[in-house]
């Protein structure tokens, strides 16, 4: 089946750009593997190559079929299980990504503040712009990335003022291990991985150059923020929850203030484009699995798992420990963006190396 419906490269790569980076808004000392944020810098080189290396399996299940035709149409069992293992990959990760919005709040904001009601806002705007079709959270997302862009700009520019050589640590004064686990947290966050096989088909362009300046201009992102951190907060960075909120808290400018709220509203943003975007894949796996009248159900209904999720990670903390976790983040990245696709590719090669025999 070939995709009707087409966006450009750099309305897709922006979009992902913006659900990507969004979620280093999270990062802190606890995932982070130390409290060298330094060594992380390590982490963004690693993570920009391997990243790379993995989304090879997508590429070529995608030009084995062609420009514009979806590589999942649930034609056969193992469609149906690719299509099963990304909607479930999907619904983890963005109910793990409103959980730590979620914390987020309940840390910074008010024990008491109803952040599931939040979340639900969040989750049901995505859902909206997912039913509206690709080219509305494209449309969406190129004004959310200028929000996002000046709104982390002018954190940062100003953060820079407080700059401080003297609260740089040494690089790897304990070694390797906090670069290596930091590599493996923004693998696990990486979603875009799981979601090129998915939604690549309805994108137009150079793509490969898009992807590669998507996945740079993320690991740039994050190397400023790990900088100002270290540069800017030093040792106390590592004692925060959220040390990029503390450090746009502690960031003034005469006509704002306190930039925190302006680093809640880009957070929130970002928040809305990343579920978009993954329900939007939901939304094609639930055509595979379901059939073409059930594709937006099954959208709604992941929709619901995801808050499902994110409110269960609030009320137990062995559940939002299992949820959390990288190392299972890690594993699941691994599969459903890589392993899965490869599989896949094999697979349909198979089928039609022996169609063509028969």
């Amino acid at each position: 089946m070939e995709t009707t419906r087409k966006i450009n490269a750099p309305q897709f790569f922006l979009a992902l750009f913006v659900a990507q980076a969004t979620a280093a808004l999270a990062f802190n000392a606890q995932y982070a593997g130390g409290p060298l944020f330094l060594d992380n810098l390590l982490s963004c080189l690693l993570a920009l190559g391997l990243g790379l290396l993995l989304a090879l399996p997508s590429w070529g299940l995608l030009r084995r079929w062609g420009e514009g035709v979806l590589p999942l149409q649930g034609r056969d069992w193992a469609e149906k299980a690719a299509a099963a293992l990304w909607l479930l990959y999907f619904v983890w990760e963005n109910g793990a990504s409103l959980t730590l919005f979620q914390i987020f709040l309940l840390d910074t904001v008010d024990p008491e503040f109803s952040a599931g009601l939040v979340t639900a806002v969040l989750l049901g705007t995505g859902l909206y712009g997912a039913m509206r079709g690709i080219e509305a959270v494209a449309r969406c997302a190129f004004c959310v990335f200028f929000v996002f862009l000046l709104g982390c700009g002018g954190v940062f520019a100003v953060a820079a003022l407080r700059f401080s050589p003297q609260n740089l640590s040494p690089l790897f004064y304990n070694g390797p291990s906090q670069a290596l686990e930091g590599a493996a947290l923004l693998l696990s966050r990486s979603t875009s991985l799981a979601a090129l096989p998915l939604l690549l088909p309805f994108v137009t362009g150079k793509k490969g150059r898009g992807f590669a300046l998507q996945s740079l201009g993320c690991a740039l992102f994050f190397g400023v923020a790990l900088t100002l951190l270290a540069g800017c907060l030093g040792p106390y960075a590592a004692s925060q929850n959220f040390p990029l909120f503390t450090l746009a808290s502690l960031t003034q400018i005469h006509s704002l203030q306190r930039l925190d709220t302006v680093f809640i509203g880009v957070w929130i943003a970002g928040l809305v484009i990343r579920a978009a975007l993954e329900l939007y894949a939901c939304r094609v796996c639930a055509r595979a699995l379901l059939g073409p009248r059930w594709h937006k159900k099954g959208a709604a209904l992941a929709a619901a798992l995801s808050w499902g999720v994110a409110l269960l990670g609030v009320w137990s903390a062995g559940f939002r420990q299992a949820v959390l976790s990288t190392r299972p983040l890690l594993y699941a990245t691994l599969g459903a963006g890589c392993l899965a696709p490869g599989l896949l590719w094999a697979w349909q090669a198979h089928r039609q190396r022996k169609g063509a025999r028969s």
